[in-house]
């Protein structure tokens, strides 16, 4: 009973489970580094959680441009993205979203915010049509993370996109950051992508995401930036797109951090890699 009190208590104050699962990840790997020496996220270097070649290389990067698979998944909205997925970058963001070093975020944040810039840019200034009043008092365009799953966010105690999306609006002057809103959610399960060529990944999200029924009314009309951190194939980005449209949304334009350099045109510039 003390413990289920407490456990409302907590609620109560707007902290849920998934909250404190994520204070209980930090708070591991903190104490994992009392234990173990800090190696660098993108090259395992040691002595610093990000060492200053592998700070070069995001410090290299060109600036953010269009991308498009090839084959593309119909439906895929305009993408924005600006590092190839490979050496540090690849290392990274395996190490950000699947092994719990979320620090890495003080460094992949300012790089997403670039991206967010520019698909902000690339989008119609024109006011939507038909925007709802719910809708219109926090704007006109919605940042909008691709969802994970069930199983995946609980494995990792958070939502990692949606932490490192938050990081990059901050760095985005508040009369121009639009609002974060979590609004898509997978309706199935799905298979791991991993290893799926593009016609079954496709398949595997065909329908599988849905927006959120609190978050619904807000999708009239709007523009949204839908964030991923890696285009390959392109499927999770046009079913995100394809369910947000069936909400309303006006436009929708995608961002990620990374793209796998595969038969695209034209190819991402690789920066030089650290040694």
């Amino acid at each position: 009973m003390r413990g289920r009190a407490w456990d409302r208590g907590w609620v109560g104050r707007g902290i849920g489970r998934q909250a404190r699962a994520g204070w209980l990840a930090e708070g591991s790997a903190a104490l994992s580094d009392l234990v173990l020496p800090v190696r660098c996220g993108g090259c395992e270097a040691p002595g610093s959680p990000w060492c200053q070649q592998c700070q070069a290389v995001l410090a290299a990067a060109p600036a953010p441009q269009r991308w498009e698979p090839t084959p593309a998944p119909p439906g895929l909205p305009p993408v924005w993205t600006v590092l190839p997925y490979a050496g540090p970058v690849r290392s990274a963001l395996v190490n950000w979203k699947d092994n719990g070093r979320r620090d890495l975020a003080a460094a992949l944040a300012p790089v997403l915010a670039e991206v967010l810039l520019s698909g902000l840019l690339s989008c119609d200034q024109r006011p939507p049509t038909h925007v709802t009043p719910a809708a219109s008092a926090s704007g006109t365009t919605l940042v909008v993370p691709a969802p994970s799953g069930r199983a995946n966010t609980r494995r990792r105690g958070d939502h990692p996109l949606a932490g490192l999306s938050r990081a990059a609006l901050r760095q985005i002057p508040p009369r121009s950051r639009p609002s974060l809103v979590p609004a898509l959610r997978l309706a199935r399960t799905v298979a791991d992508q991993a290893g799926l060529d593009s016609g079954n990944r496709a398949l595997n999200l065909a329908g599988a995401m849905t927006v959120t029924a609190g978050h619904a009314r807000r999708i009239p009309g709007m523009t949204c930036l839908l964030v991923d951190d890696v285009i390959t194939t392109g499927a999770t980005i046009a079913e995100g797109a394809r369910a947000l449209r069936v909400a309303g949304a006006g436009h929708v334009v995608a961002v990620t951090l990374a793209a796998t350099q595969r038969h695209a045109h034209p190819p991402l510039s690789f920066p030089r890699e650290p040694g």
